[in-house]
């Protein structure tokens, strides 16, 4: 069979398009996700990523709650 009838041929009639353009959207999302996932900004807003260490004002932050923490439990010990 000849091209001239169509790229795909009878059944597929005009929907053949739909096919290659499928394909570049998976090919353009797959492309996205790789550069994004290299770049370094797989992490979420402002949480950290999985290699990345958190800031020091998180971790200060988190110090002063344990202490707080450890104030109101002793707080509750003696009344």
């Amino acid at each position: 069979m000849g091209l001239w009838h169509g790229y795909w041929g009878g059944p597929w009639g005009g929907f053949g398009w739909i096919f290659p353009l499928l394909g570049l959207t998976v090919m353009v999302v797959m492309v996205l996700f790789c550069m994004r996932r290299m770049g370094g900004m797989s992490h979420c807003g402002c949480t950290p990523g999985h290699g990345q260490p958190a800031h020091p004002e998180i971790e200060a932050l988190r110090r002063e709650i344990q202490e707080l923490r450890e104030e109101l439990h002793n707080l509750h010990g003696r009344a």
